[in-house]
């Protein structure tokens, strides 16, 4: 029996510079019925923060100009009790990194995915911290490990299908 509780109707800035990106985690969003709003850079994103408030910003991580947990730490500045789902396909790198989001999910995802950070990351302003050691959604760093692993290893498998090998050679390079 699936016990997951679906949340609905939250205002959601969302923050990503791809805009097939924006868009397709936009519909995810809608099929809940949540009021998004886009912000194309963290720039346009930190304008429009200050101008409204918001149950939940969801970020992309790389961005030019500024990456995504910086501007979760400018966010925090203005608002320290603001949920933040920092989302990435370089999840790998991030789970010892110190970032100020409330979660980190890896791309591609589900709308499943996100259904499930969305009770307790839209609950987090009425809550106190997480225990020391967890996410805020309850992982242990060793279960965000074993998750990165899983997903950095698949959007190798599919970069290597898509990307010519010269390419790939090239953008290995530049890591």
């Amino acid at each position: 029996m699936n016990t997951q509780v679906t949340v609905s109707g939250k205002k959601i800035l969302l923050v990503d510079d791809d805009p097939a990106a924006r868009e397709s985690i936009k519909l995810l969003l809608s099929l809940d019925r949540h009021t998004v709003t886009e912000a194309a850079n963290a720039h346009e994103a930190l304008q429009l923060f200050t101008g409204s408030t918001y149950d939940l910003v969801i970020t992309d991580y790389l961005m030019p100009n500024m990456l995504g947990d910086d501007l979760a730490r400018n966010i925090k500045h203005i608002a320290p009790r603001q949920p933040i789902l920092l989302v990435t396909a370089y999840l790998e790198k991030l789970i010892d990194a110190g970032n100020f989001a409330d979660g980190v999910l890896g791309k591609p995802f589900s709308v499943d995915d996100l259904r499930r950070w969305m009770p307790t990351l839209t609950e987090r302003t009425a809550s106190p911290e997480a225990p020391a050691g967890t996410s805020s959604v309850g992982l242990s760093q060793a279960d965000l490990r074993a998750r990165a692993s899983t997903t950095t290893t698949v959007l190798d498998e599919i970069l290597r299908r898509k990307l010519p090998a010269r390419r790939l050679d090239r953008w290995e390079m530049n890591e």
